[in-house]
């Protein structure tokens, strides 16, 4: 058997329905013994929407269930639920005091999901499953790191004693009574609570536990511990792996990594509108509006009407002040900040498309910096970590959603003799395509249900896989330097992997009505 090590990447239900095609096609693949291939994953890391397709799979997996059962039935969650809406309509419900959307969602994803599970139920069955090491991963604020809800099976470390890894991170550890106690749902929510969405989640103030009085001790001298994507330091999910690596022995790394891919220009049009309106001209519309409805006053009698003009007017009155103290607080600044001599007034005469394209430029280039440029370069240095280890040498394969769309180079490592049988057709190039077309987001979208797009994605994702291990194995019959023991076994599926391949050319989705939930398999209860 192989020793199946795999990383599950951020990007909201794209990710999350991606990996689920990817875990299904391993579950198709069976080796000589008849095991499938999913149960020969041996190690899971998971980050932001791969959190939760990997905290299921683990979980189903601690329950007992079948493979086949918990396919399905994530595939029925992933394609039917509406977390994210219940949780915003309940969230701005007049009634709701809570604060936090954050802590909304993990109470949504603790009733639709999860059902009250906890990390101690994950802790309690490593041991009786097939998952040796599994990480759900977040980022942590104060010391800038990675922080990772680990559970494994004991290993032996340097100095001869035992271990079942770090829960945190080398600067912050929870004792395992603690970590024991906090919600998957919890889990999930600071693994993928991407910056801008939503607000950090703090350990332990904002988990459940911290409301249990065995745990006032803890709580009280416990550091408040600011918790937010994994994906911001690691979106691959591919430092723990390594770690891994480095107390078991692995035959294959599969990076799952549901990245779009797509490169654009950045550029941004400077506004031509408001060339002719500047503040000044603003503040002369605000008085005429306040004075007219103060008119409005005086002559409606008492009631609606006379309610309606006073707030009006109050309004307009609020931005008339708003305005001035607004250009004087900037005269102060700049006076005492800029090295040259400067007349606040003339603040009040700058066009407002001035103003605007100042603002605009700022926002859409901090946007691009954040979401693409930061991104990049962090995710390049993750694989760095990879491909510029020679332990990984032939143990490694990056699937990613983007391989097989059009204008890719996807025959980089192939001979010329492979490149006709490995050529993706035009329907799997325009399935790629559509695949990627998808944002970020914790949704479906009405128009993303009539594209078909989970379909997209599950389809993708099992395609991907099954063309990434044809292709690696075509490449180890070049270069069969430092193959681990099961490889051999992964090595000879080469002719299930080539007709599933030639069947997906033809049809990409044929595989998807595999995982669609059968009679034998209930739906999830909502």
């Amino acid at each position: 058997m192989a020793k199946i090590a795999l990383s599950l990447s951020g990007g909201g239900f794209r990710a999350a329905t991606y990996h689920l095609g990817v875990l299904s096609y391993l579950n198709h693949l069976k080796t000589k013994d008849g095991t499938p291939l999913l149960d020969q994953v041996s190690a899971v890391s998971t980050i932001s929407g791969g959190t939760l397709t990997g905290l299921w799979f683990i979980l189903r997996k601690s329950q007992g269930w079948s493979n086949e059962r918990m396919l399905e039935e994530l595939y029925q969650l992933l394609t039917t639920s509406d977390v994210c809406g219940r949780a915003c309509r309940e969230f701005l419900c007049s009634e709701n005091k809570n604060h936090s959307l954050i802590r909304e969602m993990v109470r949504i994803y603790d009733e639709e999901i999860f059902q009250g599970a906890t990390f101690g139920d994950l802790m309690e069955k490593i041991d009786d499953i097939s998952i040796d090491d599994f990480s759900a991963n977040a980022t942590e604020f104060v010391n800038s790191v990675e922080f990772r809800f680990q559970v494994g099976k004991a290993f032996r470390t340097k100095n001869g004693g035992t271990s079942q890894g770090v829960i945190g991170n080398a600067q912050y550890r929870l004792p395992k009574s603690i970590a024991a106690q906090v919600l998957l749902a919890e889990v999930f929510a600071a693994s993928s609570c991407f910056p801008g969405g939503f607000e950090p989640l703090f350990f332990p103030r904002d988990f459940q536990l911290s409301k249990k009085e065995e745990n006032a001790d803890y709580v009280s001298t416990a550091k408040m511990l600011p918790l937010m994507d994994g994906g911001i330091v690691d979106n691959q999910g591919i430092e723990p792996i390594n770690l891994v690596r480095d107390r078991r022995d692995l035959d294959l790394f599969i990076i799952s990594d549901a990245d779009c891919g797509q490169g654009s220009t950045f550029s941004y049009e400077e506004t031509s509108k408001w060339e002719h309106l500047n503040i000044r001209h603003l503040n002369i519309a605000l008085n005429i509006v306040i004075l007219a409805t103060a008119q409005f006053l005086l002559w409606v009698p008492t009631g609606f009407w006379r309610g309606f003009f006073l707030g009006i007017t109050l309004i307009f009155l609020a931005l008339r002040v708003a305005t001035t103290v607004t250009a004087r607080v900037a005269h102060r600044k700049l006076a005492k900040d800029i090295p040259f001599s400067f007349n606040w007034k003339e603040l009040l005469t700058i066009p407002l498309g001035k103003y605007v394209d100042l603002v605009k430029s700022r926002a859409l280039s901090l946007i691009e910096l954040t979401n693409r440029v930061f991104m990049t370069h962090i995710r390049a240095q993750n694989y760095a970590t990879v491909y510029n280890d020679d332990r990984w040498k032939n143990r490694r394969i990056m699937n990613a959603l983007y391989e097989l769309c059009p204008d890719r180079k996807w025959d980089k490592n192939l001979t010329d003799e492979e490149k006709p049988l490995m050529e993706p057709s035009q329907a799997v190039l325009d399935n790629s395509k559509l695949a990627t077309s998808m944002s970020t987001t914790l949704w479906w979208s009405d128009e993303h249900r009539q594209q078909g797009m989970p379909d997209v994605l599950v389809s993708t994702g099992q395609y991907n896989t099954c063309w990434n291990l044809l292709e690696y194995i075509y490449r180890l019959r070049r270069d069969s330097d430092n193959l681990g023991p099961g490889t051999d076994a992964i090595v000879a599926l080469q002719d299930t992997l080539e007709a599933d391949w030639k069947r997906f050319q033809q049809d990409p989705h044929w595989m998807v009505n595999s995982i669609s939930l059968t009679p034998e398999a209930p739906a999830v209860t909502k």
